[in-house]
């Protein structure tokens, strides 16, 4: 076993020798190259599922924090004025910022509808169901 590694260290140069930089040296082989590209295409591949999604999770969460924040206006409106608003356009400006471009996951307009003083928020997500606001009268009475 020493004796190899002496072997080994003898054709390594010894101290003080130039070794011969040749330009055909230097560099990768080909098969490195084929090889780095090979696990980087499998890495990519199996990425590819978890990117595909991040777009309907992103609207999806999109829509309930703008449920959420009509809500919070529409509760400030009947607290301050009696009653719910007609339509959501009352709320502008202030409740709500005017031009804000509150759309549901499928780039929509919310449905709005008032019965007496309760009132159904509805928009949808990006696979298309219907997602309730939590202060709708359809949300109450469904928890």
């Amino acid at each position: 076993m020493l004796k190899r590694i002496k072997k080994r260290m003898r054709f390594a140069g010894k101290a003080g020798e130039k070794k011969n930089n040749n330009k055909w040296n230097a560099g990768f082989s080909l098969i490195e190259v084929i090889a780095v590209t090979i696990i980087i295409g499998v890495m990519a591949t199996m990425l590819m599922p978890a990117i595909d999604g991040a777009g309907s999770k992103a609207r999806n969460a999109k829509l309930k924090n703008d449920l959420a924040t009509l809500d919070q206006a529409i509760a400030t409106y009947k607290l301050e004025q009696g009653s719910v608003p007609a339509s959501l356009d009352n709320l502008v400006p202030g409740y709500i910022a005017k031009n804000k471009g509150f759309k549901d996951a499928k780039n929509e307009d919310f449905q709005y509808s008032v019965s007496g003083n309760n009132y159904s928020l509805t928009g949808s997500d990006a696979e298309g169901n219907t997602v309730t606001s939590n202060g709708s009268v359809a949300a109450e009475t469904q928890g």
